[in-house]
């Protein structure tokens, strides 16, 4: 039986029926009658004597010749005239035949009508007294006949809904649904509604929509909708603040939320206002409506895992309102925000036994699942080349930061954290690499550049392992040249020249702040000095200059913004046993290589050919915790997890 979020089937077939909200009147406990719906779809279901009343009346009566509909225990009726029989029931749903074509999804209703398809045949209403069979008499059923049923009844699910601990359900404070029936609290209800709102944004329809949740919190409805209106309301003219984008990524690669873009220096060209979406937005299934709420001041928010700095972007939060042509089950993931083709995929689905359970080195050192929980679980949108845009209240805005973060968040899953807890940052973390995969495909990518593009396939790959997608697990080999750790990490006899090892002994080198491409084994560099290049295969001396501000480009960069980022990845994918699902071994050896190598002589041999100096423990090999300290509370965590788990 497909399950729906209410517990809701019908076969698939050839007759439409309108399923109606009905009333449990007997208990008056909870539930709001008027007209045959109800306003809250909570009833008294402890009381033996809870009856719910099957209303049946003919939308066409003059094109009904006796249809019957029976109940087999108790009377059959003729649909000539309108029609009603109390069913002694706490909940119920409708099941398939074996012997009829197979279910098909529709969503629920609370006070609204929803026409589905059913077969002109014998289905079973099971409730609390048992089976009960309803006819169909197929010759004589008109096919405009509408059969009015209490949809209250249908409350349970036919199997038991996926449902976590603690937010599992992924439900945020702040979201909410106007309209017919509103929405739970606990995720998997469809209702028609008017507006939602969501992390501070509120859309408004031109007309009831049928609407519900994924399981990570985010809003779906069924399309063919309009928005109406917007809330924060999207500016029309400089600043542009609080803007909307439909259907990421944009064809230019630019951003259109927010026209004040600044890292430090005026990124507004970045900003493209032809590429904003305001009301009246026609909606279709397929489309995905992504709205975001402007902070009043620019780069007033500490960065993610970067205290002591600001997060650039002018963008508080971003949410997504995804149109989808049925309802979906209730552990539906949200499809990507980037993905037209809507594929959807179950938290039932996680093989949540592939996340180990190993003991946290050090306790005392340990974030708290909850940390990350609050930092992933709203959508990261990531599809600007430089995170001018990311939404600063929850998402870095600085690859490295990103890898950080991820890091984190996956070496706390493969900890013994109870099973339960681990089930929302586990969804959080998928939906996350979800959401990059269809990206992935719809042509996005961060290639290398310097610390900017890390982060973005562990959660892709982790996904891929934990839902059994060989789509994802293979990523990097169906879409090369996407992710910065790979083009940035390259055995030195790869590389033209003939090198066989590096100016220091090292096999394995940095590949540059443009990386290398992984078709051809060349570096994407096209420049004649090489300055975004590989380049240790040279000597200190021989590296090139970047002026201003007159430093070693490729160095600098390997010590301070990418290195040491990586440490947490490579460790959780070799936990999960993921090596050649990643797909490049350069990247392990080369992370090896950062936390086992001496660099002593190195920094000074480096320091008497060039002077440049990265003495620093921050700049050093063998670490992350130096370069976190001060930055992330539990800033060793990756390295006790390197100390206890690498060997």
């Amino acid at each position: 039986m497909t399950r729906l979020s209410r517990g809701f089937a019908v076969l698939a077939g050839l007759c439409a029926i309108t399923l109606t909200v009905g009333c449990d009147r007997s208990s008056g406990k909870g539930v709001a009658c008027d007209g045959g719906a109800c306003s809250d779809a909570k009833r008294d279901t402890s009381r033996s004597d809870a009856v719910n009343r099957v209303e049946v009346s003919p939308a066409n009566p003059d094109g009904v010749v006796a249809t019957e509909v029976a109940f087999a225990d108790t009377q059959t009726a003729n649909l000539d005239a309108p029609f009603s029989h109390d069913v002694p029931a706490a909940t119920a749903e409708v099941s398939p035949r074996t012997d009829v074509p197979p279910v098909t999804d529709v969503p629920p209703a609370d006070g609204t009508r929803v026409e589905v398809a059913v077969p002109a045949d014998t289905s079973t209403l099971h409730d609390a007294a048992g089976p009960r069979d309803v006819g169909f008499d197929t010759p004589r059923l008109n096919p405009d006949t509408r059969l009015d049923v209490p949809a209250v009844l249908l409350d349970a699910p036919v199997d038991t809904p996926y449902s976590g601990s603690g937010g599992a359900g992924g439900q945020s404070q702040d979201a909410s649904a106007t309209g017919g029936g509103g929405m739970s609290s606990t995720g998997g209800t469809s209702s028609v509604v008017t507006s939602i709102s969501k992390d501070g944004v509120t859309w408004t329809f031109s007309a009831p929509v049928i609407a519900g949740q994924f399981v990570t919190g985010d809003y779906w409805i069924v399309g063919p909708a309009t928005v109406s209106a917007i809330s924060p309301t999207p500016s029309s003219s400089a600043p542009f603040m609080n803007g909307s984008v439909l259907n990421l990524p944009t064809s230019n690669g630019k951003s259109a939320f927010d026209s004040r873009l600044n890292d430090g220096t005026d990124e507004s060209w970045w900003f493209d206002a032809s590429l904003r979406s305001y009301p009246p937005v026609s909606l279709k299934a397929g489309d995905s409506l992504v709205s975001s709420v402007s902070l009043a001041t620019p780069a007033s928010l500490p960065e993610v895992m970067r205290a002591s700095d600001k997060s650039c972007s002018p963008v508080k939060s971003a949410s997504v309102l995804t149109v989808l042509s049925a309802a979906p089950p209730a552990d539906t993931f949200r499809p990507s925000y980037c993905d037209r083709s809507q594929t959807l995929y179950r938290a039932r689905e996680l093989r949540r036994d592939l996340l180990p359970a190993h003991p946290a080195p050090k306790p005392q050192s340990t974030p708290t699942l909850a940390q990350f929980e609050v930092l992933f679980r709203r959508p990261w949108i990531d599809t600007n080349a430089f995170l001018f845009d990311a939404p600063a209240e929850y998402m870095p805005s600085y690859g490295q930061h990103v890898a950080f973060a991820v890091s984190y968040a996956s070496l706390l899953l493969l900890l013994d954290f109870a099973p339960a807890d681990k089930e929302p940052l586990t969804n959080y973390l998928v939906q996350y690499g979800i959401d990059l995969y269809g990206c992935v495909k719809a042509g996005y990518g961060w290639p290398a550049f310097g610390g900017h593009r890390s982060g973005r396939k562990l959660p892709i790959l982790m996904a891929g392992l934990l839902l059994q997608d060989d789509g994802m697990k293979n990523v990097s080999a169906t879409y090369p040249n996407r992710f910065g750790e790979d083009m940035q990490t390259v055995y030195v006899s790869q590389i033209p020249g003939g090198y066989s090892k590096a100016w220091q002994g090292a096999t394995v080198i940095y590949g540059g702040h443009y990386g290398v491409d992984q078709t051809s084994g060349t570096p994407t560099d096209s420049s004649s000095n090489g300055l975004y290049a590989p380049y240790e295969q040279l000597q200190p001396k021989d590296w090139q200059l970047l002026t201003p501000p007159g430093e070693q480009l490729g160095e600098a960069y390997r010590r301070c913004c990418t290195s040491v980022s990586w440490v947490g990845e490579a460790l959780a994918a070799r936990m999960l046993g993921a090596l050649d699902t990643w797909n490049h071994p350069a990247f392990f050896d080369y992370v090896d290589r950062w936390m086992t190598e001496d660099d002593t002589q190195a920094v000074a041999d480096i320091k008497a050919q060039s002077g440049f100096d990265y003495s620093s423990d921050w700049e050093r090999q063998g670490q992350s915790a130096a370069w976190l300290q001060g930055e992330f509370p539990q800033y060793s965590f990756i390295d006790d997890m390197w100390k206890a788990y690498r060997n």
